[in-house]
């Protein structure tokens, strides 16, 4: 029998071990989930260790308080487990909640309850539960009149609620946006809904919980529609080419266990209102005069609203958003305003975001203001519009003209920029007239950062900007210019950045959904089996594995992995990708006459590199990765058979591009630095690649960088394997061409798609650059996991010349993992901080093998060698001193 909090709390003890942070599916309790077995898992507190766990479920959570769970009670389970324990009970039901808790014993033989009881709901679970919704649309009349349909139409319904509530949920998909309204407001705080998906292929419901928004008595639904990601969008991205659309079901449960449901079907009315433009890249029109006030409110007069009528589902599947919401995450006050020309007002906001303006004006009826945005300046303050390419980017408020402050922001669209034009203003606006709104997929930041060198502070920062701003319900190329399309090639060179910056499972477990392996862009089938293009979602399936213990998405992508690598081996017999099918290392410096000073020019730069090199060490790491996962998932004559494949194009490899003074294909960066950090390069050559390398560095590319998004990415890692980290700080800390001091000093504060300023295809906030920042974690820092979901984990910092100190966390689904060293007068001070449940083995860099080692006295000594002693430490805080 569980105990009430308090009790379990007297009788184990305070130093007991016990469950924190209850997750489901790696969230916190999470509404409108269609998983029938979703993964349980907790963090310790305490100072023992977990030796068994008890899990119980209930419909109610007095009956956990009381010991008695209705639906399911694991028993007593011998493990240190704490991550992705699977739900085992019976099947459950739609639009339930289920709560849950866990207890523990520890190795005294002491049982604790968590003191936190969680839950999960589960969605709409299959057809019949959508029971009573249908799919309508707006009836414009016969389809040759299909020209009509309406930019932003408004659709209502009417219902009464006579009974006393207990809860309500509105489960909702509307094509292509939409915003949900009920009693005159927004219900929930998403913007741009639904997540965009492959529309043919399945759609993915939101569902809110309403039950604060209902009234008793009279009570009035609205759904707006906008045009979303729609046929004028990008066609390497999914687009919704059908009539906007809308499903919903609100479904309200009575005190007295009776329910109601309410659903879209021909009773709902519509209507046009004040959105009269709106698209992703030209932006959003809103003419405040047309205003239909309390439109979404009861005792409207809807008598001239027109019918709806009902129309085909999108696709066969209509299945739980799990992903996190985009949501405004962040307002920013602007940083300067400036009347470069008369009537022409330009807000800075100092940082390169994706997300719109709000805007605040008060004038004559009419007054039409146009908000304009863009990264850059010209040399006369006026906007450089030219990375928007054909994006107008472009919102305009007409005012109502009422008394008063009129306050807008659009619904429908979303920008990338820095600087916001303002024209059309009645008056002289002021600072305060106008702010930006951050938006992205609010993940979780999960890692910090800092550093005693402020400008690998700042790379790291512009870094986080980057993936963040390309973080919507997808990855995207660039917030900026008319593309925003699913960068496969770049989400590959940035991930492990990105998992470790943020909490990432939930937004790339749906990515991964929608792009396997083997999948490149919508209109790019014959790039599907290019690993530079397709083949990331290899790795990035097991990473999340690793990263998360998200097991689920694994297995469920395992069989598109395979098919990828075994299409490959069997489309490349040589095991050697051809040069002239992929990108390869995808957009290096220009070093042509036009990039002189770095400023480029509009026709500067091939970024096309080492195709057949680059593309086969990727293939090379995702059939490692394969062999990893196929072990991970019990399949051992698959991670066998891969391994062996491994090795076979690991041979291939050197056979094919090693050359005899030990470079690489051409002898750029890039060719030795993947083979370096990929494990490509056979011991007895490492030392004479290694300085090779050292020696292009150096005297061929003058201390900077050569590289394009791989090269990039395994940098530092190339460098750390060959203890010449003193080249990358040389590299990181350069500010001339090429490099991101370069970009930074030219006012960047995310990063560039080109080392160069300008050039044919630029934009100024992309993340394909950004993979460097795991490199901060994994060798500044020294975090490495050594066994999924962090249950071993080494610390092993590297502390090169020039940096006086580092510190950095990751918060992993353990708990938070730190690595923070400093120099002294004495020498070297090392804190490193572990979950309980997580095996630390420390490894304390020696500046010569004299140096004494002051080490905690729970901590065993394992090796020690000229340069380094390594230890076996206990969980928890941890300190080391070597002088």
């Amino acid at each position: 029998m569980i105990a009430d909090s308090s009790t379990a709390a007297a009788g184990a003890g305070e130093g007991a071990v016990r469950a924190s942070e209850l997750r489901v599916d790696n969230a916190v309790n999470p509404l409108g989930i269609d998983n029938l077995t979703p993964a349980l898992s907790w963090q310790l507190t305490g100072s023992t260790q977990q030796t068994a766990y008890r899990i119980l479920v209930a419909t109610d959570p007095a009956r956990l308080r009381s010991g008695r769970p209705d639906v399911w009670d694991s028993g007593r389970i011998a493990s240190d487990e704490a991550i992705g324990i699977r739900y085992d009970g019976p099947a459950v039901s739609s639009s339930t909640r289920y709560y849950w808790t866990v207890e523990l014993w520890d190795t005294r033989g002491r049982r604790a309850a968590s003191r936190q009881i969680a839950w999960w709901e589960t969605g709409l679970l299959n057809d019949a539960a959508w029971q009573g919704a249908q799919w309508i649309t707006p009836d414009t009349g016969e389809p040759v009149l299909m020209t009509r349909e309406p930019e932003a139409p408004m659709l209502r319904k009417d219902f009464a609620v006579g009974k006393s509530i207990v809860r309500a949920r509105a489960t909702v998909y509307g094509l292509g946006f939409y915003e949900l309204r009920l009693n005159g407001s927004k219900v929930g705080d998403q913007v741009l809904t639904p997540a965009s998906t492959p529309y043919e292929r399945h759609n993915l419901y939101d569902t809110y919980d309403i039950t604060n928004d209902i009234r008793h008595g009279a009570n009035t639904a609205g759904i707006w529609l906008g045009n979303g990601y729609g046929a004028r969008y990008n066609p390497y991205g999914f687009r919704w080419t059908g009539p906007k659309q809308a499903i919903a079901l609100i479904t309200i449960t009575y005190a007295d266990g009776t329910s109601q449901a309410v659903g879209t079907d021909g009773s709902w009315t519509w209507s046009t209102g004040p959105i009269v433009a709106n698209d992703i890249y030209a932006g959003e029109t809103y003419d405040a005069r047309a205003e239909q006030p309390d439109w979404d409110r009861p005792g409207f007069d809807a008598g001239d609203w027109e019918p709806v009528r009902t129309t085909p589902a999108p696709s066969a599947v209509l299945a739980a958003n799990t992903m996190p919401a985009v949501r405004v995450t962040q307002t920013l006050r602007p940083i300067g305003l400036t009347e470069p020309k008369p009537g022409v007002h330009v807000y800075d906001l100092g940082q390169n975001i994706a997300g719109w303006a709000r805007l605040r004006v008060s004038g004559p009826r009419g007054t039409a203001v146009r908000l304009r945005t863009a990264e850059e300046l010209g040399a006369d303050g006026l906007l450089d519009t030219r990375t928007n390419r054909s994006a107008a980017a472009t919102d305009t408020y007409i005012l109502k003209g009422s008394a008063g402050l009129e306050t807008f922001e659009p619904r429908f669209t979303y920008h990338g920029f820095r600087y916001v034009e303002v024209t059309g203003y009645p008056g002289r606006p002021d600072q305060n007239a106008l702010e930006g709104r951050v938006v992205h997929a609010d993940v979780v930041s999960t890692g910090t950062f800092h550093s005693s060198e402020e400008l690998l502070n700042t790379i790291w920062r512009n870094n986080r900007w980057g993936i963040l701003n390309n973080s919507m319900s997808l990855p995207t190329d660039t917030p900026v210019r008319d593309e925003r399309t699913p960068p496969t090639m770049d989400v590959q060179a940035y991930r492990d950045a990105a998992i470790r910056e943020f909490g990432m499972n939930r937004f790339f477990a749906k990515y991964l959904r929608d792009l396997p392996p083997g999948t490149a862009l919508p209109s790019d089938a014959a790039k599907a089996q290019y690993p530079d293009m397709a083949g990331g979602q290899v790795s990035l399936a097991w990473h999340l594995y690793e990263q998360y213990g998200d097991r689920a998405t694994l297995a469920a992508t395992y069989p598109a992995m395979k098919a990828f690598v075994d299409k490959n081996a069997q489309d490349q017999p040589s095991l050697i990708w051809p040069g002239d099918e992929g990108f390869g290392d995808w957009c290096p410096p220009d070093h042509g006459p036009e990039a002189n000073g770095g400023m480029g020019s509009p026709n500067a730069g091939d970024c096309f590199s080492e195709v057949s090199l680059v593309n086969t060490a990727l293939w090379y790491q995702q059939t490692v990765d394969l062999a990893k996962a196929a072990n991970a998932l019990g399949q051992t004559a698959d991670g066998v058979r891969y391994d062996e494949l491994a090795a076979a194009i690991k041979s291939a490899f050197n056979r094919q591009f090693l050359n005899t003074d030990n470079t690489y294909s051409s002898g750029r960066q890039s060719t030795s630095v993947l083979p370096l950090a990929l494990g490509l390069v056979a011991a007895d050559r490492l030392e004479e690649v290694g300085a090779k390398l050292a020696e292009t560095i150096t005297t061929k590319d003058s201390g900077h960088l050569d590289t394009g998004i791989f090269g990039t990415r395994y940098l530092v890692d190339a460098l750390a394997a060959i203890d010449r980290l003193d080249l990358a700080m040389r590299i990181l800390q350069q500010r001339t061409y090429p490099g991101f001091g370069f970009q930074i000093d030219k006012g960047a504060t995310t990063g560039w798609e080109q080392w160069s300023y300008d050039a044919g295809m630029i934009t100024h906030d992309h993340a394909m650059f950004a993979g460097i920042n795991a490199a901060l974690y994994t060798v500044l820092a020294g975090i490495q996991l050594t066994s999924p979901a962090y249950r071993t984990v080494t610390i092993a910092p590297r502390t090169p010349e020039g940096l006086e100190y580092v510190a950095a966390s990751i918060d992993t689904v353990r708990g938070r993992i730190t690595s923070n060293w400093r120099r002294t007068s004495a020498g070297l001070e090392l804190t490193v901080a572990t979950p309980l449940n997580t095996k630390p083995t420390v490894v304390v860099p020696l500046a010569s093998p004299a140096v004494h080692v002051a080490a905690p006295v729970d901590a065993v000594l394992v090796s020690r060698t000229a340069t380094a002693a390594t230890y076996r430490a206990a969980p928890g805080p941890s300190t080391f001193t070597a002088g």
